[in-house]
């Protein structure tokens, strides 16, 4: 509830009450939505200037386990929005570390929910060095859809083959815990992923 509300105090925050990009301006941002919109808007400000297009890490996880920010941490809608988008777009492990730091100095001590968060963009970072596009559940597997071949005959090889390619697109991870714990789980894909210079 109000959250819509929220958006809209923040979208007059950032660019003000005037029309500064032309009449129709509203209009278009009701026709492609406001996240859209924005990175349209930044996509063109970066052909202008003559920048590389930003990296983007475009990987989807469905794993289970809890992970949000709860409202006794951080009780403001606006500024939550504002967490979550941010952290949408982080493409490194340093930008992730220093967004812990910058919750912790704003909000306090990292709860578990929070830092499952933080872990999670950080196997999407890793999943998307390893050219892995989707990591789900299926059955008793890990399914991780995958757009490179070599890259992921590298994954199998340092899993010492428990990780089995079934196709052109997708691998099976089988679980050893099963899919009773989810953290279990969470932790297994983690240690698949993790990039070589983080092993001992």
């Amino acid at each position: 509830m109000g959250a819509g509300f929220a958006l809209a105090m923040r979208d007059l925050e950032l660019r003000g009450a005037g029309n500064i990009l032309g009449t129709q301006q509203s209009g278009h941002i009701a026709m492609v939505g406001y996240e859209m919109y924005c990175a349209l808007l930044e996509r063109a400000v970066r052909q202008f200037k003559k920048l590389a297009p930003r990296e983007s890490v475009d990987v989807n996880i469905d794993l289970p386990g809890e992970a949000y920010l709860p409202r006794d941490y951080v009780p403001d809608m606006r500024s939550k929005i504002d967490l979550y988008r941010r952290l949408a777009r982080l493409t490194t492990e340093a930008a992730i570390d220093d967004f812990a730091s910058e919750l912790s100095d704003r909000f306090g001590p990292i709860p578990p929910v929070v830092e499952h968060v933080l872990e999670l963009a950080r196997l999407r970072i890793w999943a998307h060095g390893w050219g892995v596009q989707e990591i789900r559940l299926e059955d008793r597997f890990a399914v991780l859809h995958y757009t490179s071949r070599e890259k992921i005959n590298r994954v199998v090889k340092r899993s010492q083959n428990r990780l089995r390619v079934a196709d052109a697109s997708s691998a099976y991870l089988p679980l050893a815990n099963g899919v009773e714990e989810a953290m279990a789980i969470f932790e297994d894909v983690k240690s698949l992923l993790r990039p070589i210079d983080h092993e001992a």
